[in-house]
């Protein structure tokens, strides 16, 4: 990069000459920025393409009264050092016995040695990219090196944005078991001899071999997170999805490096910017992306409701089956988008804290470039989607009208709840119930639970949190009376709010109740269907025969009468019973001088 560049912006357009002259002008302090960064999954491989190594020494600690009086800094590619720039600098100032003794450069030497105006355009010329925070920079104790560096350029009028690192932070965070972490003991634990310590283009050389060996140990560590984020990716077709997204909002001249994809457990894609903006998901009943229900007028593609879990009754599914089919839904995904950057830039802006974490948080998930996005773009026009129609799942609509509720509850009447007109005294009275409450739901303790759930809600906690866990405690142990007329208390008292899940779990919770109902009819009418059977079965049917039926008959086999039991035979012939039967038998002839013979 030429040093134009970097020089002060005022100066206009001149000859590499001139510029090295101006750039030790005294009309102006330029504007120096240095910012550390930290190593992680998102930057890592940009690191080991390429990175310079800096050292500088110095008469003394001071950035601000001292000078420089050597520079050391080593270009690094694929981890191998390619190109140095090293030198004495005579900054007109004499060196301290202290500094000299350490890093054995003395007045003398520096007498004989290039000065300011001379050695700086040098190295601005062979810093090139990194000045302006495209190349990564690394130092030992950095904030030292680029303390010094920063103070130097501000004052001999130079402009630079330096991104670094700081290898001394790294090793401590990831080099355990030695006794400190100062640049040689940390060389010499990765096997490096520095034959020059304490100069420093020696001492770059070595700190830019650490950093590559420490990125080694990173990312190692990294593989797990790396495999995490790749269970994360959206599939190829997804993706496809999310690409006509991004171009939706990037052709509106929207800022979309901050966009990031992830694909949850449950399968949904989240479309984020920091925070979820959209969601679809490729499941097999069809692919459907979920939106708010007031934002479906005009739109001519399949639509249901959603689960609870896909915010209830607020939002709806819209069925599409290629990206495209999407277009109709640009302002909606527009507005979304808008509204979650403003959120994003609100929260980054609060300080670097937040700033860095919201970084580190985006790092996770997958983004797609511009030229990522055209070619995804590309394959889904010529790809061909199933044009198979989507078959919804049209319930019957159970409302009120079709259940009968009798919820039994200990819960106080509203007139009757504390501190009802001042929500954050309710709050602090009756959150710790409600947060109680819940650690019992979840333990399986639900009558417990319910319990506290009425104390908070006595209390004056209203929040929809509390009806959330309410529905839940009540849908566990199946009293679905009780859910309805809690979650009609918390749709009626939390208009203001976006209802929409306590509303869905209500339609639910009446579904259960209709299907309860329903089975109980139908078996109540099953038994009086059968008792009435049985009632009518009993008077219709004759008396059950006790035994066989047995003919009296004379020797030629004339029938004298037929009995329909042996004893009604005893019973009017006066013959015992065994000996008819013996008769019926054939153990005998005659019982009584009669012939007997079973009629089947």
């Amino acid at each position: 990069m030429g040093l134009f560049d970097f020089l002060k912006k005022k100066q206009g357009k001149v000859s590499k000459h001139v510029d090295y002259q101006l750039a030790s002008s005294l009309f102006r302090t330029g504007k120096v920025f240095a910012e550390k960064l930290e190593v992680d999954i998102s930057n890592v491989d940009e690191f080991r393409k390429t990175f310079i190594a800096f050292d500088v020494e110095t008469t003394g600690l001071n950035s601000s009264s001292d000078r420089i009086v050597e520079i050391g800094a080593v270009l690094f590619k694929e981890g191998v050092p390619i190109q140095s720039f090293g030198t004495l600098v005579n900054p007109k100032v004499r060196i301290a016995a202290s500094a000299s003794a350490i890093n054995n450069i003395t007045n003398e030497m520096l007498n004989s040695a290039p000065n300011e105006q001379e050695v700086y355009p040098q190295l601005v010329e062979f810093l090139g990219d990194a000045l302006d925070g495209k190349i990564t920079m690394c130092a030992h104790n950095a904030s030292f090196d680029f303390g010094f560096l920063s103070n130097t350029f501000s004052r001999l009028g130079y402009d630079a944005k330096i991104k670094y690192v700081d290898t001394l932070s790294l090793s401590r965070k990831h080099i355990k078991g030695i006794v400190n972490h100062k640049q040689e003991t940390v060389a010499e634990y990765f096997g490096l001899i520095n034959d020059t310590a304490h100069r420093a283009e020696s001492d770059a050389d070595i700190c830019g071999k650490i950093f590559w060996g420490v990125l080694d140990i990173i990312e190692e560590s990294l593989e797990e997170q790396k495999k995490q984020i790749e269970k994360m990716t959206p599939d190829i077709k997804e993706l496809e999805a999310c690409a006509f997204i991004q171009d939706i909002i990037e052709k509106k001249g929207c800022d979309t490096s901050w966009i990031r994809y992830r694909k949850n457990s449950n399968n949904y894609v989240d479309v984020t910017c920091l925070y979820t903006f959209l969601k679809f998901k490729f499941a097999k009943k069809g692919n459907y992306i979920i939106i708010r229900k007031d934002a479906t007028n005009g739109i001519d593609l399949p639509i249901e409701p959603c689960t609870v879990s896909e915010g209830g009754t607020t939002n709806v599914r819209v069925y599409f089956r290629s990206p495209f089919d999407l277009t109709p839904l640009s302002n909606y995904i527009f507005s979304a988008y808008s509204d979650c950057y403003n959120s994003m830039n609100e929260y980054m802006s609060v300080s670097n804290y937040t700033k860095k974490e919201a970084e580190q948080s985006l790092s996770m998930l997958k983004s797609i470039s511009k030229s990522a996005m055209k070619e995804l773009l590309f394959d889904a026009k010529n790809r061909g989607y199933d044009e198979t129609e989507v078959n919804l799942n049209i319930e019957k609509v159970i409302s009120r009208e079709d259940v009968i509720i009798n919820g039994l509850h200990n819960r106080v009447s509203l007139n009757k709840i504390r501190n009802i007109g001042n929500w954050e005294k309710g709050f602090d009275a009756g959150y710790p119930y409600w947060e109680r409450g819940e650690t019992a739901r979840k333990n399986g303790k639900v009558d417990e639970a319910i319990a506290l759930f009425d104390k908070a809600r006595y209390n004056g906690y209203d929040a929809p949190a509390l009806y959330d866990s309410y529905a839940k405690a009540y849908r566990k142990i199946k009293d679905y009376d009780n859910e309805i007329l809690i979650l009609d208390e918390g749709i009626m008292r939390k208009t203001r709010h976006d209802v929409g899940t306590l509303e869905a779990r209500r339609d639910k919770a009446i579904k259960l109740l209709f299907a309860k109902q329903e089975a109980e009819r139908i078996a109540k009418e099953k038994s009086d269907f059968l008792k009435a059977n049985k009632k009518e079965d009993a008077i219709s049917e004759p008396s059950k025969k006790r035994g066989r039926q047995i003919i009296q008959m004379t020797d030629d086999g004339t029938i004298i009468k037929e009995f329909d039991t042996i004893a009604s035979a005893v019973k009017e012939v006066g013959v015992n019973s065994k000996s008819i039967r013996d008769a019926a038998n054939g153990v005998q002839k005659h019982a009584g001088g009669y012939y007997w013979k079973y009629k089947d």
